[in-house]
């Protein structure tokens, strides 16, 4: 096969697919990782695909964002999961950020602690939380995104540059071994705006997420202290990454799970 076709099946093989890893693709086109590696880059490099690491996503997939009326009814069961998890680490007399997310969203849905202070940048958040006995609620100003009822943009993080907190909670969607990532600049900016102010940064990610790159890079593994999600890593360059990187990995199977 020459390269040129070998390319443009492996371009309609990740726009079929949406992503695709270089061993998958190294296999079903008989040929080494280094060659698909390369020709991965070409590929980027002509605007087709985009690459992550280990392999590629279609160029739609990167950039693609869903409602939060979408992603709030996706893997439900492994978000609620993974907010009682979460939960277990506040304390009495915290401060805790929540990002705007439907994991975070889930937290507030199940908040039973008292005594402790919550900001955040959700509307659907702090509307769950206004009313709750125990709860000292800190709404953050900025520009409406109604896309994902997210407060973002300047205003937001100069406020969140005055602000020292104990937990900040985060949302991903995606996860690679580089770090996380999110569709939106100005979320990624109000994220990155969160995690500076916290003494410990929380991702809160189900393994749905994991190889999945998304448009703007959030945050690198140096910058995140724990994970919380619904199961066990994959093996291989996961396992690797347990060993080189600091991370509290925190998960449990569900009661009555398999």
């Amino acid at each position: 096969m020459f390269a040129d076709e070998r390319k443009a099946r492996i371009a309609q093989h990740v726009l079929a697919h949406k992503r695709a890893t270089v061993s998958e693709l190294a296999q079903l086109f008989q040929t080494s990782e280094s060659t698909i590696r390369r020709d991965l880059q070409e590929l980027e490099e002509q605007g087709v695909l985009h690459r992550t690491h280990g392999g590629a996503v279609a160029k739609e997939v990167a950039a693609f964002e869903p409602t939060w009326s979408e992603k709030r009814v996706q893997n439900q069961e492994a978000k609620m999961h993974i907010a009682a998890l979460a939960l277990d680490l506040v304390r009495p007399g915290h401060v805790v950020l929540l990002d705007a997310g439907t994991t975070t969203y889930e937290m507030a849905r199940q908040w039973r602690h008292e005594g402790v202070t919550v900001v955040t940048n959700s509307l659907d958040i702090a509307a769950e939380l206004a009313t709750h006995r125990g709860v000292d609620l800190v709404m953050l100003g900025g520009e409406l995104r109604p896309k994902t009822g997210a407060f973002v943009g300047p205003f937001t993080e100069r406020m969140l540059a005055d602000l020292h907190v104990d937990l900040a909670f985060l949302g991903a969607n995606g996860v690679d071994l580089r770090g996380i990532t999110t569709p939106n600049p100005q979320e990624a900016a109000v994220k990155r705006a969160m995690a500076s102010s916290a003494d410990r940064v929380v991702l809160l990610a189900d393994t749905s997420k994991v190889n999945r790159t998304s448009f703007v890079r959030v945050a690198t593994w140096d910058e995140i202290d724990a994970w919380v999600s619904d199961g066990p890593l994959p093996d291989g360059d996961w396992q690797a990454w347990r060993e080189r990187h600091g991370v509290e990995y925190i998960w449990e199977k569900p009661a009555g799970g398999p």
